[in-house]
């Protein structure tokens, strides 16, 4: 029995993208940018209620988003709030976080972040919308209109701001995307309309050939 169009669409286009998107959280700027992020909240929180170190001023100055900040704690000045035996781990983390910060800010990390997240909102809403596309009897046209007018654009836009890392599609999402092509064509697949020998949509009687 040929293949159904629609499964073929699944499989070669929207899945790959979908299942692509849920792995733009595990990019580098992605993580660096939560993790900036909540480290900065989390020191303006605690000076906010008095508690406060060199330490703590340093990294909410790094972190780049403490707009009263006007001078950072010299590393010096660090080091001598900590006890002796943590100057070299504070000496390393302090380095380590500058480096990434710069790292960060140097390849645009703050803005393909954003962008991610923003893909992976408008991508997650088109696999909602995807139920709705493959329940009708011919979903090929729904299918067409998420891939051109929601999934590709967005993926475009981001190949374009470094946000999207692959070309298209992440690598070694075969069998994740195999998966989802049998759940969801277990799914739908029987109420679709059938198709002849040439892999085509059978028309309705009187309808066009």
């Amino acid at each position: 029995m040929p293949k159904h169009p629609a499964r073929r669409t699944l499989e070669r286009d929207v899945l790959p993208y979908l299942v692509s998107a849920r792995r733009l959280r595990r990019q580098w700027f992605f993580r660096l940018h939560a993790l900036f992020g909540y480290t900065t909240d989390l020191v303006v929180a605690l000076t906010a209620i008095g508690v406060t170190t060199p330490l703590l001023a340093l990294l909410g100055v790094a972190g780049g988003r403490e707009k009263e900040a006007t001078q950072a704690p010299a590393l010096t000045a660090v080091l001598a709030s900590v006890p002796n035996w943590l100057y070299f781990p504070t000496g390393v983390l302090v380095i380590a976080w500058i480096v990434l910060r710069v790292a960060f800010n140097r390849e645009e990390g703050q803005k393909r972040a954003v962008l991610a997240k923003s893909c992976t909102q408008v991508l997650r809403q088109a696999e909602a919308n995807l139920a709705m596309a493959l329940g009708k009897p011919d979903p090929m046209p729904a299918l067409n209109e998420l891939l051109e007018k929601s999934i590709r654009p967005t993926v475009d836009r981001n190949i374009q701001e470094n946000s999207w890392p692959w070309t298209p599609f992440a690598p070694g999402i075969e069998e994740e995307v195999s998966k989802e092509v049998s759940r969801l064509c277990a799914s739908y697949e029987a109420d679709w309309t059938p198709v002849n020998q040439l892999g085509l949509r059978e028309a309705p009687l009187g309808g066009p050939a």
